[in-house]
């Protein structure tokens, strides 16, 4: 059986979300032809990008990635993988 764990401090909540628009935008540049959702995760990076300062004016999604995923590398909430 699996230990799970829960995410309880206001921190650990608005990290999960801000992985989830990575998670997503991730999948959509990594398979075109696959899942659509409701909000764009794509604008929705944008929106936090331009939140915090940093200007995104990229069109392509695979740009926005990129950007996205530095912005949180910067602020510690995803890691690198080794």
């Amino acid at each position: 059986m699996s230990d799970g764990f829960i995410l309880d401090t206001p921190d650990q909540i608005q990290a999960f979300a801000l992985l989830q628009i990575y998670f997503k935008l991730k999948m959509e540049v990594g398979l075109p032809n696959g899942p659509t959702w409701r909000g764009s995760p794509s604008k929705q990076a944008k929106a936090i990008l331009e939140a915090n300062g940093i200007p995104c004016n990229k069109r392509r999604k695979a740009d926005v990635l990129a950007a996205y995923k530095t912005f949180l590398e910067d602020n510690g909430i995803l890691k690198e993988r080794v």
